[in-house]
């Protein structure tokens, strides 16, 4: 299920559906991060959430990045996954929305989009445009797979924060002595 799937015979392809850009925006406030360590400063402090109504845009500078979600609802069975890709219209003016593409069976909600601006030109987005293409994938398993919805970021509808161990939590459950983890959002004496 895709919804809503406006002007279904312009979003399907052969091969792919066209997914627009929400109305809903998180970017990091760099004045307050001098640094993205993963478990340390996240939350409302270091991120600010915006909203842009469809008819007015987002300016993003070159070189800087945030999370968007998609105007469509995704809902997908056990036996589907899929692959979020950029259009190639927009990776031709240096914009890329996926870094981490993979949808896992059984996903519900909107997706979280991450568009870098890659170039040295801000870049003006606006809410409802086709930004990323869907490719569905067939899983086929021998075991039977519950359809029971499941993960870090079931049921989204706007866009989501990274969520991470501390990296002395992360790095203690290999074994290594916290004492000895060096993190650089941290005053240390040395």
């Amino acid at each position: 299920m895709i919804t809503p799937l406006l002007r279904p015979q312009e979003a399907l392809d052969r091969d792919s559906v066209d997914l627009r850009l929400g109305t809903e925006f998180l970017v990091t406030r760099a004045d307050r991060l001098p640094a993205i360590v993963p478990g340390r400063a996240q939350g409302a402090e270091f991120q600010r959430r915006i909203h842009v109504p469809l008819g007015r845009f987002l300016v993003l500078p070159g070189h800087q990045t945030a999370l968007a979600s998609t105007l469509e609802y995704i809902k997908l069975p056990s036996d589907l996954c899929a692959m979020v890709l950029t259009k190639s219209s927009w990776a031709r003016t240096f914009t890329t929305i996926e870094t981490a593409p993979w949808v896992h069976p059984c996903y519900r909600g909107c997706l979280t989009l991450e568009v870098a601006n890659v170039s040295e030109t801000p870049l003006v987005l606006y809410p409802g445009v086709r930004i990323a293409q869907l490719v569905i994938l067939e899983v086929r398993l021998d075991d039977p797979v519950s359809d029971s919805p499941s993960g870090t970021f079931l049921g989204t509808i706007r866009p989501e924060p990274h969520s991470f161990r501390k990296p002395r939590d992360e790095l203690g459950l290999l074994g290594v002595d916290r004492r000895f983890i060096r993190e650089p959002l941290e005053a240390r004496d040395e």
